[in-house]
């Protein structure tokens, strides 16, 4: 399958016509006809923007196989393996936030007791909070294991 094919059954995929997929690159209607048919061919920078457009790699666009054979070999294995990556950090980076906050409210409370009721910060606070953060490291560190292995 060649380029103007794989551009044809997508944009057929994707439910475009001619015209509209023309509107999303600035190109003619007949510009994209011209490719579909293959008297023409788009530049480098037009056709990352195509496939941007369709939602496939330059790779898949270009390819002489299947467009489907490539997508099941590929394309939505490594897509599912980065979403569950970004999955993970975004778990990561909301237990450094809740870190974050739970250090900023220690040491509110801290301050709080020592300038206004000249005050040693309670033993049981200051234990709650270490476990509290201790247990929010352990799942960060779980993360950070579990993001190495994929």
């Amino acid at each position: 399958m060649a380029l103007n094919d794989n551009i044809k059954k997508i944009r057929e995929e994707k439910k475009y016509t001619q015209q509209q997929l023309a509107d999303k690159l600035y190109v003619s209607r007949q510009t994209v006809c011209r490719w579909e048919n293959g008297s023409r061919c788009p530049d480098l920078i037009t056709a990352k923007k195509l496939a941007m457009e369709l939602g496939v790699t330059l790779d898949e666009l270009i390819s002489d196989e299947d467009i489907t054979d490539i997508q099941s070999k590929y394309g939505i294995w490594k897509f599912d393996r980065v979403k569950e990556r970004e999955k993970i950090q975004m778990m990561q980076k909301r237990i450094l936030d809740f870190i974050e906050i739970i250090g900023g409210i220690f040491l509110a409370i801290s301050l709080l007791l020592r300038v206004q009721f000249d005050m040693k910060v309670p033993a049981w606070i200051t234990i709650i909070c270490i476990l509290i953060v201790t247990i929010a490291f352990l799942f960060n560190f779980v993360l950070a294991k579990k993001l190495d292995r994929k």
